[in-house]
């Protein structure tokens, strides 16, 4: 019987192995099995096979049943054993007695050499923090016991990144607990005991006091966190922390041994006492949620050195925002200061105090030495009390692991929130830059490339040793360090010995080791503090000499030379050079305002690049390079891009003013992406004392100093390196000029030249009259913004350019206190345009939305200056003192203000090109008028004419064909074209004669370019075009052009709202006049009576875009983005304005900011438009661009009542419906009035969805003259 249940075990177990898994298990492996058996018995009877064949069938279908469900329970029971065991690891805690085992064993051999090494090495650290009564103090004895401390159990995460492990460990150390140890370990077993030997008093009156603490215990919960790498030693970072606070426990007896003495925990409140100040001071560091982080990886290799800095982090900080919510801490206003530190550890500086300021500002760079990035920077608000002590106000953090990447190494414009009690007391402004000390990189090829020299640093200094000191008795020594005449440490004191041992090192930051000058000084105390010797020398020389000497520098007496002989002894120094890259970081001008007035610009031209970095070879193309030029973190100008080319070729003149001869300049080639941030491709560096001399006059006191070319224009090709200057790949080439402004010296006489020896031209009443100077150097002061609602918001500033020149800090708020100054040149005073615009820090700064913005001439804004010259002519200095208010253009709701100062310095000598004039660029609206005495193409001796337009090679019009004349005259035909040069462009037309069998025929062509006088701006001016190139031709065409200068927008090119695309250069301004002080109001209305956005700026007097923008209010613009409105919604502001009886006519122009809803990113939008409920009118479409132009036209009547009229931009498709893109609605008489064009770009809805340009004209009907 056993044989035969063997057997059946074995057979169901071949039958296991022999029906694969995909042949059972769901139900309808079930109904199949079934259907088989019915059909296979229902063959056998027709067969005739008797009942013992059907009993096989179902024996088959038993045993099939029953290996299906005992499959289906092994499966099930693993699937839960599984989850389970899942469960348990998630939940339950494993114990890990293998570890303690191992600590056992391994405890007996390790402790004894832990416990050597602190007695050797804790003795000099603690005698560095001694208080002043304590003479020294001794570790005599120090032992951990013969017990390690023991893993009680481990928990482990699952849910972590791949390459991360997570455990929660439960440790502890009670070596007095004999529970877990035999007998014979408790014969032998040793307790932890420390015994410190404190020494009090000096000399002989001293006296050594020991102190023991022993039976130490400790208890804890931590979480261990290790990331792994895929090389030695595979383990990265370990980060350690408590998940609680631990207990321990200790015994002390500060005044006896075994046998004497009591324990101080038995005075009531000591031993909570200084439990609390143990949580206090590991809390920051060690308890969750703060951590623990090791390098092992920097460990292994040597370089954690934890008392060596690996980097320098330079903070500036700017300003905070006023100081609120604590009135109750002091009367007066504060002495306020920042206090740098990292974890609540140890200080590593400080700002300067501002007095008596609830609004300080300090504009300071610090630099502060780091070991690592993985810890948090505090920096703590506080303020001075000369009397008393500092006191805390606010604190905020920043986490230095946004700068542990290479690619990242910098924050700019932070603007972190001061919290106190979980309170904002105010707003801190500040730029954070990690500069990591430059090392020598191993290459592939097994040799190593050294580390990049520099002059600036981190300089470590090492007091070692004196020897042969040549003084009386045995006296106490210390060293001092001096920097430059700054004290920058001093040494410990070392007690009775002439040959002391200092053995202190500290670290420095050296910004330019050639202008640093050492001294080091030796102090002994003999019954007062004397100073014994002193070494100077520049630090150059220190470091050149350092092997020659052997690191021995001879102490000169006071009053002696440094080329004694060393009467009073020798000082041991070691100096170590470790070179930072801090380019740009060591000039004056900082980040967030150019405080200084500038000494001229330069004018760079950049011709080409080649052989540039591909950072798109991963997708199959090639980079969109385009250079930028930085001052500081300032960008302060950029060319155009150049799509898919390695070898760019630009042509363009960019002019950046400068403000000192150390305010070097950083061209960065960049490539440009649409969706995420632009890559670096190479950056060069431009050193403005190469380009730049001073000059300083002859007078004894305070002479007159300006600059001037060093040279001429220099053309160069500048090797294009990586940010850390080492991977060289490409090249740029370009041309820099220096452009000197008109220096005035300071005894200045009517009608007397200037510094260059240049003329300078006055008004009638002795005034520089800057008017007449067409180009200079525009300096503007935004003080302050007011907008209608709460931002997070700032502002950046551009003249004759889609791109911004320069940019605020970012603040919050509904009042905006920037208080910085900004400095763009202005090209052409004529033409020039200024705008200012408030934009949101959560768009990207590609996205063209903005909150509000500034419009004016630069011609209006220098006859503000020379007004507020002669009101103020004693006081020229303060033209930044109070600033003037000015009305904001485009606010979504309610109206805005800015405060604004400017001031103006004109070039002294300086020719534009032609090629670079505003003049040059914009649009052409060319009318076809006519031609005459045409060449005949027909039998008839006539022809069918039309005219094809080409502009640059480009074909850009074709006219209608006119049937049947030698003389046709066109009607309507009118189109635009964009000239990006108009000295450049040349315009071609050629006359064909149509026909529909033998194809066209030419029968003249002729040509026209657009300099000189041919076209003039905002003027219309007929040309006749006389007829050639072909066989007999004659006659001529007449063309009538109108040249609109404006900034023409690129689809690469970010921030071109305020110029490119308004009418900015529809003509130039009169006069910039102020605006009263606005009330916030957080209402509007579409009103073309109501002047509410302009309420003191007469019409005109304002640029076309600040008439149509009052005109319209809250509909000028693009809605901020923080109060992002439906269609619904915006259709609450519309009025309930009437008219009169007359006929609109509405010009479709175009649209822009349209969203791309096709597969290829774009759309094929058509504009659908209803008046009331009905549809009047519905335009082309316009394949694949989010950009379209229409530029057609309908008329429709209208009537004295209310009118809405519905504009809706949708996306078309040949399959399915029509996609919305965005909707707008007014009323027309919020829009229209007699003699008047409303043109104007509007607002689609939802916000975001894009703008549509209209231009609409009303003309009342003849029984209806009036509204």
């Amino acid at each position: 019987m056993l044989a035969s249940k063997n057997a059946s075990q074995q057979g169901v177990s071949y039958l296991d192995h022999v029906l694969p898994n995909a042949v059972y298990g769901e139900w309808y492996h079930n109904v199949v099995a079934l259907v088989l058996t019915a059909v296979a018995s229902w063959l056998l009877a027709k067969c005739g096979a008797s009942i013992g064949t059907l009993l096989v069938a179902c024996f088959c279908l038993a045993t099939y049943y029953q290996t299906s469900m005992r499959r289906f329970r092994t499966n099930a029971r693993d699937e839960i054993q599984r989850e389970l065991a899942k469960i348990r690891l998630e939940s339950d805690e494993e114990p890990v007695e293998w570890i303690n085992s191992f600590l056992q064993k391994f405890w007996l051999i390790f402790e004894p050499v832990l416990s050597a090494l602190v007695v050797e090495n804790l003795d000099t650290v603690i005698n560095a923090y001694l208080p002043s009564y304590v003479d020294s103090v001794k570790l005599t004895t120090f032992t951990l016991g013969t017990k390690p401390f023991r893993v009680e159990s481990v928990k482990t995460y699952q849910n972590t990144d791949p390459d991360t492990v997570c455990m929660d460990w439960k440790v502890s150390f009670t070596p007095s607990d004999l529970t877990d140890v035999t007998v014979q370990e408790s014969q032998l077993k040793v307790n932890p005991r420390i015994t410190i030997l404190v020494r009090f008093g000096k000399g002989s009156i001293g006296t050594g006091v020991p102190c023991l603490v022993e039976d130490m215990q400790f208890q804890g919960h931590m979480r261990v966190k290790i990331k792994f790498i895929a090389r030695f030693p595979f383990a990265k970072l370990v980060d350690v922390c408590f998940l609680e606070k631990p207990n321990f426990d200790y015994i002390l007896k500060p005044l006896g041994s075994d046998n004497f003495g009591f324990d101080v925990n038995y005075i009531p409140g000591l031993y909570s006492f200084i439990r609390e100040q143990v949580h206090a001071i590991l809390g920051p560091m060690l308890y969750s949620p703060n951590t623990f982080t090791l390098d092992l990886e920097k460990l292994m290799a040597g370089e954690l050195d934890m008392t060596q800095a690996n980097g320098v982090l330079a903070v500036t900080i700017y300003n905070c925002s006023s100081i609120r919510n604590m009135d109750q801490l002091f009367q007066t206003s504060p002495n306020p200061y920042v206090r740098f530190y990292l974890d609540h550890g140890q200080e590593l500086g400080r700002t300067s105090i501002k007095e008596q300021t609830k609004q300080p500002s300090w504009n300071e760079t610090r630099f502060l030495l780091l070991n690592n990035l993985s810890a948090q920077l505090c920096m703590e608000l506080r303020t001075h009390n000369p009397g008393g002590k500092d006191r805390r106000l606010g604190t905020a953090q920043f986490d230095l692991r946004h700068l542990d990447d290479e690619n990242h190494r910098e924050e700019e414009g932070l603007d972190l929130m001061l919290l106190r009690n979980g309170k904002v007391i105010s707003d801190l402004r500040l730029d954070i830059r990690y500069l990591p000390v430059s090392k020598p990189i191993k290459r592939l090829d097994g040799t190593t490339e050294p580390a990049i020299e520099s002059n600036s640093g981190i300089l470590r200094v090492s007091v070692l040793a004196c020897r042969d000191l040549k003084l009386p008795g045995r006296p106490s020594t210390h060293v001092r360090v001096i920097v430059n005449g700054s004290e920058k440490f001093k040494t410990a004191v070392v007690k009775r010995s002439l040959s002391p041992s200092f053995a202190h090192t500290d670290e420095l930051v050296i910004l330019d080791k050639t202008d640093v000058f050492m001294r080091i000084e030796l102090w002994h105390n003999d019954k007062e503090l004397r100073l014994t010797g002193s070494c100077t020398a520049p630090l150059t020389e220190m470091m050149r000499l350092q092997e020659a000497q052997a690191g021995w520098w001879p102490l000169a007496t006071t009053g002696s030379n440094n080329n004694s002989n060393g009467d009073v002894g020798s000082i041991h120094l070691h100096f170590e050079w470790k070179p930072v890259l801090m380019a740009g970081l060591a000039d004056r001008v900082g980040r967030h305002g150019f405080n200084e007035p500038p000494i001229g610009a330069i004018r760079f031209t950049f011709w080409q690049a080649k052989d540039l970095r591909n950072v798109e070879a991963v997708t199959n193309g090639k980079s969109d390079p385009y250079v930028r030029v930085l001052s500081g973190h300032q960008v302060r100008g950029r060319t155009t891009v150049i799509d898919n080319d390695l070898n760019p070729e630009w042509g363009e003149t960019l002019y950046i003013p400068v403000h000192s001869t150390k305010e070097n300049l950083v061209l960065e080639v960049m490539d440009w992406n649409a969706r995420s941030p632009d890559k670096s491709l190479g950056i060069t560096t431009v050193t403005m004392a190469d380009l730049v001399r001073q000059r300083v006059g002859d007078q004894s006191v305070d002479p007159d100093r300006w600059y001037e070319a060093a040279h001429g224009p220099v053309n160069k090709w500048a090797q294009l390196r990586s940010m850390d200057r080492r991977v060289a790949k490409g090249e740029l080439f370009f041309r820099m000029e220096f452009l000197p402004v008109v220096a005035l010296p300071r005894t200045l006489k009517p009608f007397q030249c200037d510094l260059h020896n240049h003329p300078v031209r006055y008004t009638p009443d002795n005034l520089v009259d800057t008017l007449s100077y067409s180009s200079g150097v525009l300096r503007i002061k935004i003080h302050e913004v007011q907008l209608p609602t709460f931002a997070y918001a700032y502002c950046q500033v551009a003249i004759d350019s889609l791109l911004p020149q320069f940019k605020t800090s970012k603040l919050r708020g509904q009042n905006l206190a920037f208080d910085e100054i900004g400095t763009v040149f202005v090209k052409e005073l004529d033409f020039s345009r200024v705008a200012i615009e408030i934009k949101p820090i959560s768009l990207d700064e590609k996205d063209e939305r903005r909150i509000a913005q500034w419009v004016s001439s630069a011609s209006s804004i220098v006859h503000h200056v020379q007004k507020w010259r002669r009101d103020h002519p004693d006081d020229k200095d303060a033209w930044d003192a109070e600033g003037t208010w000015f009305d904001l253009m485009g606010t979504a709701q309610g109206q805005g203000a800015i405060r604004l100062s400017f001031d103006y310095i004109p070039c002294s000598s300086f020719q534009l090109n032609p090629d670079e004039s505003l003049d040059n660029q914009g649009t052409l609206s060319c009318t076809l008028l006519k031609a005459t005495n045409l060449m005949p193409a027909d039998k008839n001796g006539l022809s069918d004419p039309y005219v094809i337009f080409t502009v640059n090679g480009e074909r850009c019009h074709k006219s209608a064909v006119i049937r049947k004349t030698l003389n046709p005259e066109w009607k309507n035909e009118t189109f635009s074209v964009s000239i990006a040069s108009r000295v450049t462009a040349s315009i071609r037309i050629e006359v064909f004669d149509w026909n529909h069998v033998k194809g066209h025929y030419p029968i003249g062509s002729g040509g026209i370019t657009l300099r000189g006088d041919n076209v003039e701006s905002f003027s219309v001016k007929d040309m006749e075009i006389p007829l050639d190139g072909v066989s007999g031709v004659s006659g001529s065409v007449f063309v009538r052009f109108l040249w609109h200068p404006r900034l023409l927008a690129n689809k690469k090119t970010y921030t071109s709202a305020a110029l490119g695309d308004s009418q900015a250069y529809a003509g130039p301004a009169q006069h910039l006049e102020p605006a009263s002080r606005l009330s916030i109001d957080s209402t509007s209305r579409l009103s073309v009576d109501s002047r509410s956005s302009s309420p003191n700026l007469p019409e005109d007097t304002m640029s076309d875009d600040q008439n149509a923008l009052s005109r319209t209010t809250s509909r000028g613009s693009m809605p901020a983005p923080e109060s992002v409105l439906s269609l619904d919604q915006a259709a609450m502001l519309i009025s309930d304005t009437s008219g009169g009886h007359g006929i609109v006519t509405v010009k479709i122009v175009e649209a822009r900011g349209l969203r791309g809803v096709d597969s290829s990113g774009t759309s094929d939008p058509f504009v659908r438009v209803r008046v009331g409920s009905n549809e009047v009118y519905k335009t082309r479409v316009v394949k694949k661009n989010l950009r379209p132009e229409w530029n057609e036209t309908f008329t429709q009547a209208i009537a004295p009542s209310p009118t809405l009229f519905d504009f809706k931009v949708k996306d078309h498709n040949k399959l399915h419906r029509a996609v919305d893109l965005g909707e707008t609605r007014f009323n027309i008489w919020d829009l229209v009035q007699p003699n008047f064009s409303f043109d104007q770009w509007i607002p689609l809805y939802p916000t975001g969805s894009g703008e549509i340009h209209l231009r609409i004209d009303y003309e009342p009907a003849p029984e209806h003259p009036d509204m």
